[in-house]
């Protein structure tokens, strides 16, 4: 076979792998996927056996587990998307035992805005987590922090919420 012909067909072999990886990589329609609360960010999959996660599906209220989803899923009313997140102090040092780099607040009282207007209020659970439904648009999200986020329609946004930063020795 001439170059000519080569170099086009490695082309496309390559074009098709990279779209087959693509397809393989996106979640289908109608499945949860995992999310864990790294000490940073939310992070994809499942943590360690007992450590609470989000678990989110299009067009459905997001749930905060610590094993896998086995209740009914509660739809998104039309329009709105929800907002999933977690109240954290990051602590940093130790000389004892390292840790996650990160403590949950429970009991916070988190509030949503919008326009200067409270439109809810959420209390975070007994892992810092808190979940809230709202309409499709941009919010401020605020406990001693505060962080803008933009909900869409039918989907789940992940905020990591800051409250406090603790120092060991």
């Amino acid at each position: 076979m001439t170059t000519r012909f080569t170099i086009p067909l490695a082309g496309l072999a390559l074009a098709a792998i990279c779209l087959t990886a693509s397809a393989a990589a996106r979640r289908p329609a109608g499945q949860w996927a995992y999310f864990h609360f790294d000490g940073r960010s939310f992070s994809a999959g499942q943590p360690e056996k007992g450590t609470p996660f989000v678990a989110v599906r299009d067009g459905v209220l997001p749930q905060v587990l610590t094993r896998s989803v086995d209740s009914e899923a509660v739809q998104l009313p039309s329009g709105s998307g929800a907002v999933a997140g977690i109240c954290y102090v990051s602590a940093s040092g130790g000389k004892l035992k390292p840790g996650p780099g990160y403590l949950p607040v429970s009991g916070l009282q988190v509030r949503i805005s919008s326009g200067g207007k409270v439109l809810a209020t959420v209390l975070s659970d007994d892992h810092g987590y808190f979940v809230a439904e709202l309409p499709a648009g941009s919010y401020r999200v605020s406990a001693r922090e505060s962080v803008e986020v933009k909900v869409e329609q039918g989907n789940t946004t992940l905020v990591p919420l800051r409250v406090g930063k603790r120092m060991v020795d």
